[in-house]
């Protein structure tokens, strides 16, 4: 937080010559702000005065920018020559078939520049790769959020002899958890084999794991089938197509991701109605499982065979699989160092509680209405709603966090998650009070997995770092998925007026948790604009100090020249001290971050 004044001049290249300008420091008149007497007054001006939501914004990527940004980091696609250098390391007898080789890996690298000659953007086949993408959301995010009708019937049907409601609730914890923590392994994958073998294969896992699940009859076996290889193929079968879907936009990018985002939603609204559906019907899950096993499986395979990446010139297996190709790659996704920053950490942090706070309310929603008289079908429709929820929500949420600061608007979405959970689950004992309840906080909960992209790169001072912090990110939460729902039965009081008080009472925590590590994020955040600023406006300050000399007596270089320096004078107050006021200050600035 702490931070030192400015000791040498600094330069200013104009026309190849170098002009020293004076360094600014807090003058006697603003150090006069610093007296007990003025500083009341030195806050009002500071607020007052305070039209930050312009300034600060020619570096402030609209949330799709800035996961569009990382999804070609990831994939390589913005002209590097990495494979380049690879491909002159293959040592080949056959001269032909090395150059032929080299001239595919230079096409890649190249691609980005070559436009003209690629697929339009923007435009006609691109609608139908955001549709397979909110397809493939539909089968896996969408297949998984239903997951919690599964829980509710395991829990009161006791199935599988020895296996208490802790079992069922961690292979719910287990699906999430290896979702996350592979995520990165997948981008690699998509690296050396391509998308289509890595999404094939995350196919085949899903389907797999659905069909041996409706033949498990023993606990371990439903932990190595819906627990473990669903788990898996989560992140084999969505990443690749989001990260083909990043190629095939430039200016509706915002529009695309909300299509495929809604996958999801939809996906919770479908498989929560027909899994219950169907073992109402039929009496057990068998049927259910292998519904899911088909309809995922299907789907997704038709939506990954039609949608591919723009312009996409698959790399031979020679070069794919060197020991430079694969460390090369894994270099850029796995580092640690960039977690120097504890802005970084404490974003790790906060994306592990607003997961953990936003599924114990998706998984426990359908049991705690059972719990105050609700039927199964019922406890099955809350489900279904919340999920509903998302479809719109998340979209405008998104829209929302961009226009008014992904920081800001975060906030104040954790602290209406906190009391919409303490204040209206709590109090929502029948079925229409727990409906609306419902609709309302499904469009409001998701904010972990849908700002944490964007919220890195806020922080990150590198973007080239990106790649690395979304690795970390997913391995971090990863650990709190785990054990999601176990923490729910844990707290759970059977024999209670109301058995789910505490559950409620924790979920509502974390999201006041997570607002606090926010608004902790958000200081680092604004003092890391307020002096990029501040360096932009001594330079601005030279110069207009320079056009004032040539143009004697103009009243317009003048009021302009007095305008920034009252901008600089602001900025040095709030970023030369290092009091915990200003620290206060400088976090609830009033700023679009």
């Amino acid at each position: 937080m702490s931070s030192t004044k400015d000791e040498d001049s600094a330069s200013l290249e104009t026309n190849g010559t170098s002009k020293v300008y004076e360094p600014y420091h807090l003058d006697t008149t603003v150090e006069a702000h610093y007296s007990k007497s003025h500083q009341g007054s030195e806050l009002l001006k500071i607020f007052s005065s305070a039209k930050d939501g312009h300034e600060f914004q020619t570096d402030y990527l609209p949330r799709a920018e800035a996961e569009h940004s990382l999804a070609r980091r990831l994939t390589n696609n913005e002209g590097t020559q990495t494979e380049s250098n690879y491909i002159a390391s293959i040592k080949s007898t056959d001269q032909a078939q090395k150059s032929k080789n080299t001239s595919d890996l230079e096409n890649q690298s190249e691609s980005s520049n070559c436009d003209d000659k690629d697929p339009p953007k923007d435009e006609g086949f691109a609608w139908v790769v955001a549709v397979c993408a909110m397809l493939v959301e539909f089968c896996t995010w969408g297949s998984n959020a239903g997951y919690g009708v599964f829980l509710s019937y395991y829990i009161s049907s006791g199935t599988f002899a020895g296996a208490t409601q802790y079992d069922y609730a961690l292979i719910g914890g287990m699906i999430l958890c290896f979702a996350q923590f592979l995520a990165p392994v997948c981008v690699l994958c998509y690296r050396v084999f391509g998308p289509f073998y890595t999404t094939y294969f995350g196919i085949m896992l899903q389907t797999l794991g659905y069909l041996l699940a409706s033949f498990a009859t023993k606990r371990w076996q439903l932990y190595c089938t819906q627990g473990f290889l669903v788990g898996v193929s989560v992140s084999f079968v969505y990443l690749p197509a989001t990260l083909m879907l990043s190629t095939w936009f430039e200016k509706r990018k915002a529009t695309a991701m909300g299509i495929a985002v809604s996958g999801s939603g939809l996906g919770g609204v479908f498989f929560s109605l027909v899994v219950q559906k169907i073992m109402s019907e039929t009496g057990d899950q068998k049927w259910a499982l292998r519904m899911c096993a088909f309809v995922s499986g299907f789907v997704a395979l038709i939506a990954c065979s039609i949608m591919k990446p723009r312009n996409y010139k698959p790399l031979p297996l020679k070069v794919t699989l060197t020991k430079e190709f694969i460390f090369g790659n894994a270099k850029t996704i796995f580092s640690v160092s960039v977690f120097r920053d504890y802005a970084l950490v404490l974003l790790g942090i906060w994306f592990g509680i607003s997961v953990l706070g936003y599924m114990l309310v998706l998984f426990s929603i359908s049991s705690y209405g059972i719990s105050v008289g609700l039927s199964a079908n019922q406890g099955s429709i809350l489900t279904a709603v919340m999920n509903a929820g998302q479809v719109i929500g998340r979209p405008s949420c998104g829209f929302m966090a961009d226009k008014f600061g992904r920081f800001n608007f975060t906030i104040i979405n954790c602290l209406v998650v906190t009391v919409l959970i303490l204040a209206f689950w709590i109090n929502s004992t029948s079925f229409g009070a727990l409906l609306a309840f419902s609709v309302i906080i499904g469009s409001t909960i998701g904010v972990g997995s849908l700002y944490c992209q964007s919220l890195a790169s806020d922080i990150l001072q590198d973007m080239e770092n990106l790649p690395a912090a979304w690795s970390g990110l997913n391995i971090i939460v990863s650990f709190f998925c785990i054990g999601t729902e176990d923490i729910a039965f844990a707290l759970k009081k059977d024999g209670a007026v109301n058995p789910y008080l505490h559950t409620q009472i924790f979920g509502g925590v974390c999201f006041f948790v997570s607002a606090l590590l926010l608004c902790i994020m958000r200081e680092k955040v604004v003092r890391k604009r307020i002096v990029a600023s501040l360096d932009g406006d001594r330079k601005l300050h030279f110069e207009q100090s320079s056009l004032k000399r040539c143009l004697k007596g103009f009243s317009q270089a003048e009021s302009e020249l007095e305008r920034i320096q009252m901008r600089i004078d602001r900025y040095e107050l709030l970023t030369h001290h290092s009091s915990i006021k200003y620290y206060f200050i400088r976090m609830f600035y009033p700023m679009i971050v």
